[in-house]
């Protein structure tokens, strides 16, 4: 046996046992495609007939049929009608139907599956001086619901090439064939199509079959034999695939051709862009010859043995048409889905940062499988590739990472180029904040982690409560907050302790004030008492969060037995601060103070958020009768704008604080 020969007859039982299986639960679909040669409708036996197609249509799950042997509009509207939108109303429509001279082709179609897009119907042309009454061939033009690219087109040509054999005949068909491959050829260049119908063919060296296969010069046309079967059709060797006819004896008044199973009328046959493994493909394995189980050859189909969709189903194949009706599954382009954006949000300096990028393929199994890569900007990284996803897989999750180095705001796209049709490439905008790490301050207008907070001197009961202020220094919308989390006091006999016990911060650009007070009662009298106040504090809860400095506080106080001052001199007798004058100020305000005992005095002038915006008292003062003038200028020289301010006075014993207008 020749090896051609080898192989064909390897493929034809490979064939046979897939049909079989396919036969008996056809298999999810994207697209499917059925032809169906209705024979002579539907002037022959309509009402007998019509059951019969709506058994042998209903479990195809067919969402385009191409059809032959149309014999009118009216026959069409009769299909549509009186079998498709009983099977499932509503749901069909047919393509505009063109009467020609012969054996009329038709197109329904599911308008939830694909968009007709157009068509057009043509005689091939005769040769010169060879009268041959050529056939009407149509292209139906259709793209699949949810594509919009030009490259998910697919042309469906349909045809009922000359019958019978004879030289004549044979030389119809190769001329009818000539004139289709002509036409297909002219199809802009990557145009899906497939060329279906009755060939009317009885072997594969048929001069017709050949010119669809041929090696052109313009090949947009050249179409292959999925089945790959090579040889003369009518003999048991091709069983698995014969179309015609479902009947040895037929039924009365039909005009069916008889004889049983034995030859292969009706094929599909694409073009070679349909198997390259991308986009729209015609799916080997779920060619199917509806009701062939191979065991029928010369044969009625329902004749024994059963095949597998049943005996009522047989019956209905062999009532309906003198043809069997042919199916296949068409894979549909990729998809590709991503996110528009992926935020970041706000890290820390120095902090890893990523986030996952969702990449699906939605399209409706089967469909190709998404081929794609991932390309981000500078500042930016993804996963290299190149990478793939099935339809209906759970989407695939890509670790895309954010440079975290320098502080900033951070922009940029990330690429993901994919061979979806539709979309080949999508954008996905990248976004974050760095962040500098939070400075835990005890003053707003330096760093400072230490300090003091002085009680002074006094008689039981005449001390007060005094403040202490924590800042986020420096803070600014590229720093993070200053998450103050606890206050811890160490020492003192326990006398030390926060008003109201302590409460967490979250410090931005204004301080947070706790009171510190001093218990003096039954305190130990001209005994000096000191504690530790300590702050603890992070940055706020990012990625990249670190501890901040300590801030620590040392606190003093001691309890008198007596009066104190300063013999000689008339000293002021107790602590005042008084209100500025004048409030509000134009040009200069005054500020004064009575200090009966040295000491510790700040007097500092500070914004609406808390900045301290010039220092008129800082450090140790005598006991004395104090006026201190301001000019509404900064520390650092600059006259201050028009607004509200505080004014805060503290010293051992005493903390106030006042407002303060200055007006332009």
């Amino acid at each position: 046996m020749a090896p051609e020969h080898r192989l064909a007859r390897t493929v034809r039982a490979l064939a046979l046992v897939a049909f079989a299986a396919l036969a008996a639960a056809p298999a999810a679909h994207a697209l499917r495609l059925v032809d169906y040669n209705l024979t002579n409708y539907p002037s022959v036996l309509l009402a007998q007939r019509q059951p019969n197609f709506r058994t042998v249509v209903g479990p195809l799950g067919a969402d385009v049929i191409g059809s032959q042997e149309l014999q009118s509009q009216a026959g069409v509207d009769s299909f549509l009608t009186n079998v498709l939108n009983v099977l499932e109303p509503g749901l069909w429509l047919a393509a505009p139907f063109v009467n020609g001279n012969d054996t009329d082709n038709a197109l329904f179609y599911k308008p939830s599956k694909v968009q007709f897009l157009g068509g057009w119907a043509w005689y091939p042309p005769e040769p010169p001086g060879v009268p041959a009454n050529l056939r009407l061939v149509n292209c139906y033009r259709l793209k699949p619901v949810g594509y919009s690219d030009a490259s998910t087109e697919l042309r469906i040509y349909s045809q009922h090439l000359k019958a019978s054999t004879g030289s004549a005949n044979v030389n119809r068909r190769f001329y009818e064939a000539t004139g289709i491959r002509d036409t297909m050829n002219a199809m802009p260049p990557g145009t899906h199509a497939i060329l279906l119908g009755d060939f009317n063919i009885y072997a594969s060296s048929e001069p017709a079959f050949q010119k669809f296969f041929e090696n052109q010069a313009d090949n947009d046309g050249r179409l292959y034999d999925p089945l790959n079967a090579v040889g003369t059709f009518n003999s048991a060797g091709f069983a698995p695939i014969h179309t015609q006819c479902p009947c040895l004896t037929c039924p009365a008044g039909s005009g069916f051709s008889g004889g049983g199973l034995d030859d292969r009328f009706d094929m599909f046959l694409p073009t070679y862009n349909m198997n390259d493994g991308q986009g729209l493909e015609l799916l080997v394995a779920t060619y199917k010859p509806v009701g062939n189980d191979g065991l029928h050859y010369n044969l009625n189909i329902n004749d024994p043995p059963t095949i597998p969709e049943g005996a009522a189903y047989a019956n209905a194949l062999w009532n309906a048409s003198d043809h069997l009706p042919i199916r296949v599954d068409i894979q549909l382009p990729a998809k590709l889905a991503v996110p528009a954006s992926l935020p970041f949000g706000s890290v820390i300096v120095g902090a890893t940062a990523t986030q996952n990028l969702s990449v699906s393929n939605p399209a409706t199994v089967p469909a190709d499988v998404l081929d794609y890569s991932l390309d981000a900007d500078v500042g930016f990284t993804a996963p290299g590739g190149p990478l793939t996803l099935a339809a209906g897989a759970p989407p695939a999750s890509h670790p895309i990472a954010m440079a975290t180095g320098t502080t900033g705001a951070k922009s940029g796209s990330l690429r993901v180029s994919s061979d979806a049709p539709d979309n080949p490439t999508a954008v996905v905008a990248l976004s974050g904040t760095v962040l500098d790490h939070a400075a835990a301050s005890l003053d707003s207008a330096a760093v400072q982690v230490a300090g003091t907070l002085d009680f002074g001197d006094h008689e039981i009961g005449q001390f007060v409560d005094q403040a202490v202020r924590a800042h986020n220094f420096g803070y600014d919308a590229l720093q993070a907050q200053l998450s103050v989390n606890a206050a811890n006091i160490v020492g003192g006999a326990g006398r030390f302790s926060i008003v109201g016990g302590f409460s967490p911060a979250m410090l931005a650009g204004t301080g947070q004030t706790w009171n510190i007070h001093f218990d003096d009662v039954a305190a130990d009298l001209d005994q000096e008492y000191t504690a530790t106040l300590t702050f603890t504090s992070t940055d706020e809860a990012l990625p990249g969060a670190t501890a901040a400095t300590d801030l620590v506080v040392s606190l003093r106080a001691k309890p008198l037995a007596g009066a104190t001052g300063v013999p000689g001199r008339d000293l002021p007798k107790a602590l005042a601060f008084y209100p500025p004058r004048p409030n509000p100020l134009t040009r200069e305000a005054v500020f004064a103070f009575d200090l009966p005992a040295a000491a510790p005095v700040s007097l500092a002038i500070y914004d609406l958020s808390g900045r301290r915006v010039a220092s008129l008292v800082s450090g140790s003062q005598e006991p004395d009768r104090y006026q201190v003038r301001w000019n509404a200028v900064s520390d650092g020289g600059s006259r201050v704008s028009a607004g509200l301010y505080f004014a805060r006075f503290t010293t051992p014993g005493m903390s106030r604080v006042t407002r303060l207008i200055v007006l332009p």
